[in-house]
């Protein structure tokens, strides 16, 4: 199997294979990073406090959490681009609702929607790509085809970002005398990027039809308790994968304030007409500098002799202090540095926490942990913006931010438990396989 090989080399099918999943993931990404910049901003502008933001994104957790599992069969029973397609018509009717209603139950509703599309739409496309690649290009790896489009996806998703706050200081403005808000230019401007999507996508994707199979569906509701007793029953005797899901839901937790309330903390830092533009340009900034720590990962293995878990214990100490510090930041000039560093840490702890998950994980139970690390994920999320969100609406968000990094340090410290338990717990023989994975 070649891994290390140039894109010319590839098959005239598989290049343009790629090609085209390159560009729809584009396109996605983009729709997203618009949307990153202002839902939380547009849901201020309609008169809603923090609390009422987080009990918003609630819905999106809740709704994720309770369809991921069961809709895992659905792409296996029906196709992969049908249920692809139904998760962006999903999406339009979500973004469709947030800009017609204003209540507080049409946002609710709004956001369990889209948790149902983003639990519609995971492993869709990504599972078609892989298995046509495999098709058109025997003999060669995924893993550079792959890299290729994740770099076309972070491309998309800082323009995005970028795009979506231009919207709102310019064409926001022009919309104000037809009854729209600030925030609903970027929010129209999704919904029709998202049609194009829809349209794209069922021109270029091409899948072969097959018949639906009902068991298979069936499979992914019933094998749902089944998923759960499984995964728990081996993680919570295993002494090492039992602290990394522990230490996975409280940082879910902690993690959820600064993704949420770093804009609206921001904002206010910005003066002029076009703040929202800066805040573009500042997510554009935290993409990237999480794809830096990401490629800076593998030499901090290496400084630290090869231990994942010490690189890890870093990263996620830098983490928590770095939160500790961005929350008693007042000018956007201190505010960007160390909201850069920050990101840096959590794009670099991502490796070698995978690296340790898999190592102790046995082929036969890895899917299984690794939806029950989704559940798990989804789980903290959703508890801490219940709690967490409701410290930032009673006092304010340094408050909670505080509070967060406190968590992430202390994950860091329960992290220290673990070198010991893995010098005396042997690694997983895992099967071998023909690809790079």
């Amino acid at each position: 199997m070649k891994t290390d090989y140039s894109f010319k080399e590839l098959p005239f099918s598989a290049r343009k294979h790629v090609r085209i999943y390159q560009f729809q993931q584009f396109l996605s990404q983009v729709s997203l990073g618009i949307g990153i910049v202002i839902f939380i901003l547009l849901l201020q502008q309609r008169g809603f406090n923090l609390y009422d933001i987080s009990l918003i994104m609630a819905a999106f957790s809740a709704s994720t959490l309770l369809f991921e599992l069961p809709l895992g069969g659905l792409a296996d029973g029906i196709g992969r681009k049908p249920v692809y397609i139904a998760s962006l018509i999903a999406a339009i009717m979500s973004l469709t609702i947030l800009l017609i209603f204003h209540s507080f139950i049409a946002a609710i509703c709004a956001y369990a929607i889209l948790g149902l599309s983003r639990a519609l739409r995971s492993g869709t496309l990504d599972a078609w790509f892989v298995e046509k690649f495999r098709d058109v290009a025997p003999g060669f790896g995924t893993l550079p085809a792959l890299a290729k489009i994740q770099f076309g996806s972070a491309v998309g998703l800082a323009m995005g970002a970028i795009f979506g706050g231009f919207l709102a200081d310019t064409l926001g403005v022009m919309l104000l005398p037809f009854g729209f808000g600030p925030y609903d230019a970027p929010l129209i401007f999704s919904i029709g990027l998202t049609a194009l999507i829809i349209v794209y996508t069922l021109i270029f994707i091409q899948e072969t039809s097959h018949a639906i199979n009902v068991t298979t569906i069936k499979s992914g509701f019933s094998n749902v308790p089944f998923i759960i007793k499984d995964s728990l029953f081996y993680a919570t005797k295993h002494q090492i994968i039992s602290i990394l899901l522990v230490s996975t839901a409280l940082f879910s937790l902690a993690f959820f304030t600064l993704e949420t309330f770093w804009v609206p903390f921001v904002k206010p830092m910005l003066v002029g007409g076009y703040a929202v533009s800066i805040i573009g340009i500042i997510s554009a900034i935290h993409f990237g500098s999480m794809a830096v720590g990401a490629a800076v990962s593998a030499f901090f293995v290496t400084l630290f002799s090869g231990s994942n878990i010490k690189t890890l214990i870093f990263w996620v100490v830098l983490t928590g202090l770095s939160l500790l510090a961005l929350a008693f930041t007042q000018n956007v000039y201190y505010f960007v540095p160390i909201f850069i560093l920050l990101n840096i840490a959590l794009g670099a702890q991502g490796a070698p926490e995978d690296s340790i998950f898999h190592d102790y994980v046995p082929d036969d139970k890895r899917s299984t942990l690794l939806s029950l690390e989704s559940v798990v994920i989804q789980l903290g999320g959703l508890i801490g913006m219940l709690s967490l969100g409701y410290i930032a609406e009673l006092y304010d968000i340094s408050t909670a931010w505080i509070l967060s990094g406190i968590i992430i340090t202390l994950i860091g410290l329960i992290y220290c438990l673990l070198p010991k338990r893995m010098a005396n717990t042997p690694t997983v023989a895992h099967e071998k396989v023909d690809d790079e994975g």
